[in-house]
């Protein structure tokens, strides 16, 4: 071996030697500091203890035993602590079995928060999201002006449609006044009158009169009082359904109008079934309490007649129903949970409010010019060939895209634009109107985060309820009692306000939908069922307008294949021939423009 060659294998040896060294080092260093922190923090932690000990100077065992156990003061609290126990036992015994019968299911928390589109659109590339939309409204502006102004030789924007839905306007409020007047007149004042007429029946057991056949009777006549007001409490949502409806068909209104009358109609019923579902256990439970408190201070009273001028020590907890103007402020606040109170914001932004109230205009406005160029053209002149299958399909695919834009219209003009500026004009602080539904993997998912307002309602006055009284078991019925309502409403919104029934939209919403439900996975973060759900949406409505068009201009061109009340029940578009097609008439009630566009 040369000397270069022993040369290098020593500076290697030594270069190997110096890295395992400094590798200790660095170990050593690392276990020194490891103790010395554990030190540091043991004599910190004992240091702690020994100052709460000090702090506290818990008297030894021999102090605490000479101490007189009551002393004369604690004694006159304990007699006024103890009126108030008798008349809260009651309530902390219901409260248990609440607290039991109600731990799986969690109960809506209001919290001051935000809608997430107001935190999203913050960004500046969000915020581009929206000025493409703005961009196409312009578009279709254009489009419609320009084609008017080389066709017609003028610029026509067409809002005789729109003229045509809002012509009987001021009928339309007055109607809608009548709803708010019965709402606030009878719900509440006949809801009052129920919850302190009865506490005039509540039988009570004394020391003085024991009397068991007349606490029979009031405990049967409470029953009965009870009872008849639940009747009557079902009667007057049967005359609600009933009367706008029939007056809204009898006036032969306008789509829209109706559709708005449709959907004030079912927000009143949903804010006055919340209110009577939230307060009347409450009215029940001050009634326990007051014949408790009445049947304590009789045998107080017997006890102490030698001071019958003493003042009384306690006071009802609560009143058996609520303020006026709480439930004043529930039937305008964006929620349809009622509560005494909600988080509010400390002032308004009524420069916030005009920008919302115009987004929602501008929105209705793009809805309004999508409707008018891509379904009133193209399904006006109805005949028989709209039934062939290839028509069919071809029609449904054109319909995908205009749909999904209403969707985005609907979505973002009502659910965001419309609530937050209500919410704002109320300072109602809870914004979360809707989630993150555009990032739904499966239906149950997406009914939950879409519309956050009805799904709170449905499921704690629907299928909390349900779930109570059928049982763990057939949990499967309330999740269908809560789709199968839903669905119904939707449609007996849209059958009314076209005058027809075609239930595509239950079929698919309570059929369909529920299948899907069972079949697709619920937890997944998979994006190919967000594709499908995106997807099915799209389809959905691309149906959804091309049959309810097809049937409307049918019910108009086409004679009746059946008389009377069966012919609102069967399609005329499945049998209508293109022989049978009539001129739209007077009698009709239908604008001539919606034939001339």
């Amino acid at each position: 071996m040369t000397s270069t060659e022993r040369r290098g294998h020593e500076r290697s040896a030594s270069a190997e030697f110096t890295r395992v060294d400094r590798t200790v080092k660095i170990q050593n260093a690392t276990e020194r500091l490891r103790s010395e922190m554990l030190n540091y923090v043991t004599n910190r932690f004992e240091e702690f203890s020994s100052e709460i000990k000090q702090a506290s100077k818990m008297p030894l065992i021999n102090e605490i035993l000479q101490q007189p156990i009551v002393s004369h003061n604690d004694l006159v609290s304990i007699n006024k602590v103890g009126d108030e126990t008798s008349a809260q036992t009651i309530a902390s015994k219901q409260s248990v079995d609440i607290k039991k019968t109600l731990s799986a299911f969690p109960t809506k928390i209001f919290r001051m928060r935000a809608s997430i589109l107001t935190e999203l659109l913050e960004v500046s590339h969000i915020r581009s999201i929206r000025q493409i939309f703005i961009s196409i409204l312009v578009l279709l502006v254009l489009q419609v002006a320009i084609t008017d102004l080389f066709e017609k030789g003028a610029i026509d924007f067409q809002f005789d449609v729109i003229r045509w839905n809002f012509s009987n306007l001021s009928t339309c409020l007055r109607l809608w006044f009548c709803l708010f007047m019965s709402t606030c007149a009878i719900v509440y004042y006949c809801f009052h009158f129920w919850a302190y007429q009865r506490l005039s029946l509540i039988p009570i057991s004394s020391s003085v009169s024991t009397d068991t056949e007349e606490l029979k009777q009031k405990t049967t006549s409470l029953m009965i009082f009870d009872w008849l007001w639940l009747a009557a409490y079902c009667c007057y949502i049967g005359l609600f359904l009933y009367f706008p409806v029939h007056y809204i068909l009898e006036e032969n209104y306008p789509i829209v109008t109706r559709m708005i009358i449709l959907i004030e109609q079912v927000r009143f019923l949903m804010k006055s079934h919340a209110f009577v579902r939230e307060n009347a256990p409450h009215a029940i439970l001050y009634g326990q309490i007051y014949s408790q408190r009445i049947k304590d201070e009789d045998m107080v009273q017997n006890k102490m007649n030698d001071s019958p001028n003493e003042q009384k020590t306690s006071k009802i907890p609560h009143t058996p129903c609520p303020e006026f103007s709480k439930f004043l402020y529930f039937l305008f606040a964006p929620t349809l949970i009622y509560r005494d109170s909600y988080p509010r914001t400390s002032s308004v932004r009524w420069q916030y409010v005009i920008s919302q109230l115009l987004q929602f205009a501008t929105t209705s406005l793009f809805a309004y010019y999508l409707f008018y160029r891509f379904c009133l053209p193209v399904f006006r002149h109805f005949n028989s060939e709209h039934v062939t299958l290839k028509i069919f399909v071809l029609s449904i695919l054109n319909c995908t895209l205009p749909g999904a834009l209403l969707l985005f219209c609907t979505f973002y003009g009502f659910l965001h634009c419309w609530l937050n500026a209500f919410a704002e004009m109320l300072r109602f602080a809870d914004r979360q109107f809707y989630s993150d539904w555009w990032t739904a993997t499966s239906w149950s998912s997406y009914y939950r985060t879409w519309n956050i307002v009805v799904h709170d309602w449905l499921y704690t006055y629907v299928y909390r309820d349900c779930h109570k009284l059928l049982g763990v078991k057939y949990r499967l019925v309330s999740m269908y009692a809560v789709i199968f309502l839903s669905a119904c409403v939707h449609e007996y919104i849209i059958s009314l306000a076209f005058g027809y029934f075609y239930p595509i939209l239950f079929i698919q919403f309570a059929i369909l939908g529920f299948i899907s439900m069972l079949i697709l996975p619920q937890r997944t973060q998979n994006n190919a069922f967000n594709v499908f759900i995106w997807a099915s949406l799209f389809v959905g409505l691309g149906m959804q307008m091309c049959l309810y068009s097809i049937e409307w201009y049918a019910r108009q061109n086409c004679p009746r294949s059946v008389n009377g009340a069966l012919d609102y029940f069967i399609p005329r578009s499945l049998f209508c021939r293109e022989s049978d097609i009539i001129k739209p008439s007077i009698s009709n009630n239908i604008p001539k423009f919606l034939y001339d566009l």
